[in-house]
């Protein structure tokens, strides 16, 4: 999982909150773990990236921007290919509405 690690000390730090003080408010028993995700040498579990969200009222989403992108470059031609595949079946219902769903998340992710 890559989060962008650079991010959470740039959240942090535009609060003036110390990296103790979100371990302790975190219940982290070492603060030297909030310094291991902010260097991104670690990664912090769901609790804690919740943590974040609630503290710093950022989007969980905005944590994971960089490895959103790569999963958008690698998803886009596997639903492209099954897209062509659904296609050389018989035409059914079932195919169709597949097929269409697959292309409205084409729309969506490719904006």
């Amino acid at each position: 999982m890559l989060i962008q690690h650079n991010f959470l000390r740039i959240v942090r730090k535009r609060t003036h909150l110390t990296q103790v003080d979100i371990a302790s408010i975190l219940k982290i028993s070492d603060f030297a773990n909030v310094s291991r995700w902010e260097q991104g040498q670690k990664t912090p579990n769901v609790e804690m990236l919740l943590g974040y969200h609630l503290l710093f009222d950022i989007p969980i989403e905005s944590l994971f921007d960089r490895q959103k992108h790569e999963l958008k470059r690698a998803i886009i031609p596997r639903i492209q290919d099954r897209i062509r595949y659904l296609k050389t079946l018989d035409s059914d219902p079932k195919v169709q509405n597949r097929i269409d769903y697959l292309g409205s998340i084409l729309s969506r992710i490719t904006l």
